[in-house]
């Protein structure tokens, strides 16, 4: 029999449903959950934008730390998956994506920066698996959640510093958790990468699997983490948030203040924006991230570096980029060559 709340002074609060704010992330997001059988409550959190693969943007910045949350509210949400349905993660920039994050740099190098790591931490309460179905950058998502599965073919690095930025939005902080200290900071300082077996056997991820396989071996881990007592998971998933969670608590905003301040120093010298200026600009930072993702950038970027190597980084992307995708290149360049308001 159905017990009577009537009684009570005032209802509770009816929040947003599933269905409708499902809707209100549909250009950044494929959310998608069962609603009986064995997968009832796993919430898959699809990256994309609008109709295609996901292209990192100022907009996506802000609606990954406004998803978590609203996520988080939603108590028939009870294993999240965040993934993408396409080949790879994000390795592409949104050329035009970025001229509002000039207008509103402080929102979204200080509350967005820290709400998009601080959110999947503290506000969902729940078993997580990040599953990373190829290379790409602004991995950070997938490794802030319990249980990390990625593909055979994936690359980890933080190139911020290549870019002539801070590394502070939390990849090189999640490195320092993920891999150590020394070897850490030799990727963020020299820019260097690892390949999906040493992330694995240096206690970065949980588990690589075969290329096409990723979605379906998260989807097997959160069965078998529904199959225990809805309590017992629930504490025990907080548990796993606890050793990164004091990270944070430490570090993560001094780490978003310094690559704020950083930023802010390029923009008062007038070094900011194309690819020859000391610090290049969210836009054109995809020219070299696509070729850190190839595999033609594997000799140089997963053996030791070099100062040669190193220095002619840049130039190598562009290149790269030029040649393999011409089109793409050809209007990026015109926004290379033309003026724009970075600051």
């Amino acid at each position: 029999m159905a017990k009577d709340y009537s009684k009570q002074m005032a209802p509770y609060v009816e929040l947003p449903k599933f269905e409708e704010y499902k809707e209100w992330f549909k250009d950044y997001f494929d959310l998608e959950r069962a609603s009986e059988g064995i997968d009832k409550g796993i919430l898959k959190v699809c990256l994309k934008t609008c109709d295609h693969k996901p292209y990192w943007s100022g907009g996506f910045h802000r609606a990954c730390s406004q998803l978590s949350r609203f996520i988080s509210l939603d108590h028939e949400n009870e294993v999240i998956i965040w993934t993408t349905k396409y080949d790879n993660w994000i390795q592409d920039q949104d050329p035009n994506g970025w001229d509002r994050y000039a207008d509103e740099r402080f929102d979204h190098q200080y509350f967005d920066d820290m709400n998009l790591i601080k959110n999947m931490l503290f506000d969902l309460d729940v078993p997580t698996i990040g599953a990373i179905p190829g290379p790409g950058f602004h991995w950070d998502g997938p490794l802030l959640c319990d249980i990390t599965i990625i593909a055979d073919d994936v690359y980890f690095d933080d190139p911020h510093l290549s870019s002539g930025m801070v590394s502070g939005d939390g990849m090189g902080l999640l490195l320092q958790q993920g891999i150590g200290l020394k070897r850490a900071n030799y990727l963020i300082l020299c820019a260097g990468q690892i390949n999906a077996q040493t992330a694995l056997d240096w206690g970065m991820v949980s588990e690589v699997a075969p290329k096409g396989k990723v979605m379906e071996r998260a989807m097997e881990c959160a069965r078998i983490i529904k199959s225990a007592p809805y309590h017992a998971r629930m504490v025990a998933s907080s548990l796993c948030k606890r050793p990164l969670q004091r990270a944070l608590m430490d570090d993560l905003r001094v780490n978003t203040l310094s690559e704020a301040y950083s930023t802010q120093i390029s923009l008062n010298y007038g070094n900011y924006g194309g690819t020859d200026d000391d610090q290049v600009d969210e836009r054109f930072s995809g020219i070299w991230w696509r070729w850190r993702c190839s595999k033609d950038s594997d000799e140089e970027l997963l053996n030791p570096r070099t100062y040669e190597g190193k220095k002619h980084d840049r130039v190598t992307a562009v290149e790269w980029f030029k040649a393999k995708h011409p089109e793409e290149y050809a209007e990026l360049a015109k926004d290379l060559d033309g003026d724009h308001d970075y600051k």
